[in-house]
């Protein structure tokens, strides 16, 4: 038999890993796994850190002042007085004719202001801001309808164009509605037929 077919017939096997070798692999994986773990721990550290508020070495304060002023402000708005038909023959003989008007002011809170009404167009030549004795004008020249505003349902306290005699209100930052009584008195038969019409300027002084 020749040495060569000797060497042919030896069967050839495959080495197997001992338990050696076995421990060494999972002693490396775990080393790894170590090493990952650590790796990852820092790289967390370094990013909180990184985070972190920087101290200050101390505070100072200062303080500032705010400011504003508020104005005294009025404002006014009146209602029409339409007193209809007047009968001085009948209805309004001894009777006088009544209706109602009204001025509304809005002032600032807290503040007194004066409201006034003025004589009006076709005031009487001897009619003052004191007493004054207002008249509506009619169709023709020379025709008039005698008649007076008032602060009161009794008619008794004509309202004035003075500052003293005016009617006071106080504001209350919201609208504040004050009735005007007008009121053509009885049995005026020297006016005629027709349409008759004043205007009033109403003042609020504040």
């Amino acid at each position: 038999m020749s040495p060569n077919r000797f060497a042919e017939e030896v069967p050839h096997y495959p080495m197997q890993e001992t338990n050696c070798s076995k421990k060494e692999n999972v002693m490396k994986t775990k080393f790894n796994q170590s090493k990952l773990k650590v790796a990852i721990a820092s790289a967390a550290l370094l990013g909180a850190a990184s985070l972190t508020v920087p101290a200050y070495a101390g505070t100072d304060t200062s303080n500032m002042e705010v400011s504003a002023t508020v104005g005294e402000a009025c404002t006014i708005e009146t209602a029409d007085i339409a007193f209809g038909a007047y009968d001085a023959i009948n209805t309004h003989a001894s009777t006088a004719l009544t209706a109602q008007g009204s001025v509304t002011t809005t002032c600032t809170l807290d503040l007194v202001a004066t409201v006034m009404i003025g004589q009006g167009l076709g005031a009487s030549e001897v009619s003052t801001d004191a007493a004054p004795l207002r008249q509506m004008a009619g169709d023709g020249v020379g025709d008039y309808l005698g008649y007076n505003v008032y602060s009161d349902a009794g008619l008794t306290s004509v309202w004035t164009n003075e500052i003293d005699s005016g009617i006071d209100t106080t504001g209350t930052g919201e609208e504040v509605a004050m009735t005007v009584y007008g009121a053509i008195a009885a049995g005026q038969t020297g006016a005629p037929a027709g349409s008759y019409s004043d205007t009033l300027v109403v003042t609020v002084d504040y």
